[in-house]
């Protein structure tokens, strides 16, 4: 064979020379050796005269390559050119070959590593403290191809036919349903059903020694949930809510899934929170595993959610596949909507809509108001970049976008339009335009003009609102500009097309006007308004813009907001809103602090608290730098002053039959008083840890935590020994991750250096859950400071631990590593320190997650500037 080096300076997709159409794939996994054998045959269509083929493969030891057309011919030996930086390889043949059919048959060698991309392997302990593994797949986005060459691009789908050769003793996975064993002395071959057409990232395989649930859909399809030993009765709820979905999204998409079987597997060590391969869907333990006594309410929740966006893939990502990547969001911004569309009709009592305000617009607002965000149509021009793209804009940003249209059509016409749009392009690939196409054809609206300035443009509107009254008519004065998080103007000067809805203190819950704003300045008149009445845009904060209300409309707001008689979402859309411009410098922060404060007299609803929690929280961050502390200690002593009656009422204890909204208060009210050293509070939470860390006395699960936190904030090296024994002996997933972020509370360096040594180099702590560790760190200066110095220090080592910079955790880990930092002299620092420390690739790839970052450093120490003053007289005034 004739193996060769070449290396291309630009990116290109694979030029459309052939078509595969169905995979023939045998692997050989060994998880002794980790090195996995295979052979594969692949049947194409040459559709245009070459000399050469080119596809993927990354990591693979290629042994040969042997071409069989069509009229007969054999080509064998084919020399191989190797292209590592794009992962292609080229097939050189000896002559010029006409368009026909033809079937490419390699023989191939890769190892099974431990980076949680590709054909990777996983640890585990067995009860008896034996470490296990086993074999699981990421193939998303890029890297089939590091388990098998294949033309590795979501326009090239094919079917598949797998076979696997492994020890008698274990347990093999695929897409499809098994429909073979052969016993071959200690191994046994396993042969599984050929694929519906697919495209390559969307296959998988997994090998060990696996538990599991299993119930049948009405339709018949059996659903099983798989985990390591021992964790199958953690599955249950796991089960009801995959099998209930299946049925659901059958009915709603009217279009019955097609595959016979759906397993869900459990998978130790896992980079994202799940995978959506068709009919084996991975996730991570935490995503999936859930314990009645253990589990907390959010944590019940988000189990029930990634369940129902993985499902949600087998209609819109794995039945019709965007073509290319610039196209992302088409699948992830739709299953991140169907997910809260199927749960707000199965799980009533997580009120889930509510918390799509704070998780969804809240974040996508968050990383959409920068400089350095992105449009959901993000173009792709080197997919060694793809992993950033894997955001709050992808994903909450487009789900926000989303439900303003769903919101904007009715569900009816939305509903029509997406059943419609499966059933046109089943098996194969779409692109945007084909949606709005379809949306257009049964609305009656052009919706490619108008969701087009949404998702090609960068960021959102912000609509500024004055108003005159006459007499029952109020004339209300429109306009819009670029929402950006620093205050400044836009320079591309951007109009979106933006659904207004319009309530009032007559019609609080139902829009009383509605209107498409599309000009940079408009002027309506709504009647039947009385003199007294507030007026308030974006009714259930339904769209994805902010408002910035004159001062005699938001001030006619306030008492609906006191007296609670504006609806929930509309009191966290105020809440939510006035921050931004706060941070802005729209608005001063007295302002913020002032309707906190009258918040704390009256308002009862988790969702409206987390969004003042969440400012108050930045604020708390950046004036801990505006002198000696002092400022700081008086922002705490109003804090507990004004929570402390709410923290009481609440108490510790949850009520007979209580209404999880409020157990999420509980904690959210609790950790806030303990954060701002309400002493009564800290000794409460340390008394039932003890209690809990001696006596073995279970804790509230959505108090954990929390309590956890304050520990390791308060009592030194005796409680981050303590977390990390109930880290070592809990064996429950959601237990260790909350003692994780706790670890990364502790309050002085030196604890912190031995609590990143037991974690990182000891390698205690999965790499999967560094980031849960560096999200602990931003609770407190000290914590800010080491992670930063250590990411600095380790750059190295976590590009060793992670492969690539090309990898999610690892570039989640260095935003958080900055973001809460609010100096300039940081800012700086980051960008001489990547520019000395990484490769010129290493850069492109990093370049706008370090942008980012730099970005919000900058934001926290405007928030500072603006406001640090301000917030001192604040509380002289108020007596603090």
């Amino acid at each position: 064979m004739d193996l060769k080096m070449d290396v291309d300076d630009k990116f290109s997709k694979l030029p459309e020379l052939v078509k595969p159409s169905l995979y023939t794939i045998h692997l050989k996994p060994d998880l002794t050796t980790f090195k996995c054998e295979g052979h594969e045959t692949i049947d194409l269509e040459i559709v245009k005269e070459t000399d050469f083929f080119k596809f993927h493969s990354s990591n693979i030891d290629v042994k040969s390559a042997t071409l069989k057309l069509n009229d007969g011919t054999e080509l064998k030996e084919l020399p191989i050119e190797l292209d590592k930086k794009w992962m292609t390889v080229t097939l050189r043949l000896p002559h010029r070959v006409a368009p026909q059919q033809a079937k490419l048959s390699i023989d191939f060698e890769f190892t099974h590593d431990d980076k949680m991309h590709g054909f990777y392997r996983s640890s585990y302990k067995t009860a008896n403290n034996e470490t296990k593994h086993l074999l699981s797949t990421q193939f998303e986005s890029t890297y089939a191809r590091m388990s098998f060459p294949c033309w590795d691009e979501p326009i090239y789908k094919a079917r598949f036919d797998i076979s696997m050769e492994i020890d008698r003793s274990l347990t093999a996975l695929s897409n499809m349903n098994v429909i073979g064993e052969e016993v071959i002395g200690e191994k046994k071959l396993v042969k599984f059903a050929t694929t519906p057409k697919m495209s390559t990232y969307l296959v998988a395989f997994a090998v060990g020694e696996f538990d599991y649930l299993e119930d049948k859909t009405k339709s018949g399809c059996t659903v099983r949930v798989y985990t390591v030993p021992g964790k199958a009765n953690q599955a249950q709820f796991a089960l009801e809510v995959a099998t209930k979905c299946i049925d659901w999204y059958n009915e709603w998409f009217d279009f019955p899934s097609p595959l016979s079987k759906c397993d869900l597997i459990a998978i130790p060590d896992f980079s994202m929170g799940a995978m959506e391969n068709w009919g084996l869907v991975t996730f991570r333990e935490v995503a999936l595993l859930s314990d009645p006594a253990k589990t907390s309410t959010i944590q019940k929740m988000y189990i029930a959610m990634v369940i129902a966006h993985e499902l949600a893939h087998f209609w819109f990502g794995d039945l019709v596949t965007m073509k290319w990547w610039t196209d992302l969001w088409l699948k992830e911004g739709f299953a991140s909507f169907m997910e809260y569309v199927f749960i707000g009709y199965n799980y009533p009592e997580f009120k889930i809509w509510n918390h799509f305000v704070r998780y969804e617009i809240a974040s996508g607002f968050s990383l959409d108001s920068l400089r350095s965000s992105h449009p959901i149509e993000v173009e792709i021009n080197n997919p060694n970049e793809l992993d950033e793209i894997y955001d709050s804009i992808t994903y909450a940003k487009s789900n926000s976008v989303n439900r303003m249209l769903c919101n904007f059509l009715g569900e009816p016409t939305f509903q029509k339009a997406l059943r419609n749009y499966l059933k046109k392009y089943q098996y194969s690939n779409a692109e945007t335009k084909d949606l709005w196409d379809a949306l257009s054809a049964v609305s009656d609206h052009d919706i490619n003009e108008m969701m087009s300035s949404w998702t090609k443009q960068m960021g959102f509107p912000l609509v500024s609102v004055s108003q005159q009254v006459d007499g029952e008519n109020r004339i209300l004065r429109l306009r819009q500009h670029r929402f950006i998080a620093d205050g400044g103007e836009d320079p591309a000067n951007q109009i979106w097309q933006i659904p207004i809805n319009i309530c009032t203190a007559s019609s609080p819950s139902e829009p009383k006007f509605k209107v498409l704003f599309t000009g940079r300045e408009k002027e309506i008149t709504i009647s039947g308004i009385k003199s007294d009445e507030w007026v308030k845009l974006n009714a259930g904060t339904s769209g994805f813009y902010r408002v910035q209300y004159s001062d005699d409309m938001f001030n006619a707001l306030l008492p609906a907001i006191e007296s609670k008689t504006m609806p929930v979402l509309d009191r966290f859309g105020i809440a939510d809103e006035l921050f931004a411009l706060v941070e802005s410098g729209k608005v001063p922060a007295s302002n913020f602090l002032s309707l906190y404060a009258a918040a704390g007299a009256s308002e009862d609803n988790f969702i409206v608290w987390a969004a003042l929690d969440d400012g108050i929280s930045n604020i708390s961050n950046v004036i801990t730098r505006y002198d000696d502390g002092t400022l700081k200690k008086r922002f705490n002593a109003f804090i507990c002053k004004l929570l402390a009656p709410a923290g009481q009422r609440l108490g510790w204890v949850p009520a007979a039959n209580e209404d999880n909204q409020v157990s999420l208060l509980r904690a959210l009210i609790l950790s806030r008083l303990a954060k701002a050293g309400h002493q009564p509070t800290i000794d409460a939470a340390l008394a039932k840890f003890n209690d809990h860390f001696e006596n073995n006395v279970d804790l509230h699960p959505d108090l954990r935590g929390m309590i956890y936190g304050v520990v390791a904030r308060n009592t030194g090296k005796d409680g981050i020994e303590k977390l990390r024994k109930i880290f070592e002996t809990c064996g429950f997933s959601e237990v260790e991750r909350n003692c994780i972020v706790a670890l990364g509370q502790a309050s002085e360096e030196n604890l912190l250096e031995d609590v990143f040594k037991y974690g990182v180099t000891e390698g205690k702590i999965r790499s999967q859950d560094y980031m849960s560790l560096f999200v602990g760190t931003c609770a407190q200066k000290v914590g800010q400071e080491f992670a930063w110095n250590y990411f600095k220090s380790n750059l190295k080592e976590f590009l060793k631990i992670f492969g690539t910079v090309n990898n999610t955790i690892f570039q989640r880990c260095l935003k958080i590593a900055l973001s809460s930092h609010c100096t300039e002299n940081v800012a700086e620092e980051a960008e001489t320190f990547f520019k000395s420390n990484l490769t010129e690739d290493e850069l492109t790839v990093l370049d706008r997650p370090i942008r980012q970052s730099v970005e919000s450093i900058r934001l926290n120490s405007q928030l500072l500037k603006r406001n640090g003053a301000k917030i001192d007289s604040w509380l002289t005034e108020h007596g603090f």
